[in-house]
């Protein structure tokens, strides 16, 4: 019989949909494009739940950014830290 540590195979993989049970996790995310991400809070007050955190762009800086639960961005700001549009690169995803 084999053990559990002994499958290889695992189910997640770079990039896919982030759900409740991995940030609940504290298990590392990044935006569609591949920016690191900082998970701050995730607001359980509002519906859906907002989860709050610093993205770090190109530059080095750390901006801050807003995403539903699903990880549509809410909140998005540029690299001179003016608010923008946010689009599908501003997504959080897995990042294993």
């Amino acid at each position: 019989m084999k053990k559990l540590s002994d499958i290889s195979q695992v189910n997640e993989k770079r990039g896919d949909d982030i759900d409740e049970q991995w940030i609940n996790d504290e298990k590392p995310v990044m935006t569609a494009d591949g920016r690191q991400v900082i998970i701050t809070k995730v607001n359980i007050e509002e519906v859906p739940n907002v989860i709050i955190g610093k993205v770090k762009m190109k530059d080095g800086k750390l901006q801050e950014y807003e995403w539903t639960e699903l990880g549509t961005c809410i909140k998005a700001i540029d690299n001179f830290g003016n608010p923008k549009r946010p689009d599908k690169s501003d997504k959080l995803v897995k990042s294993i």
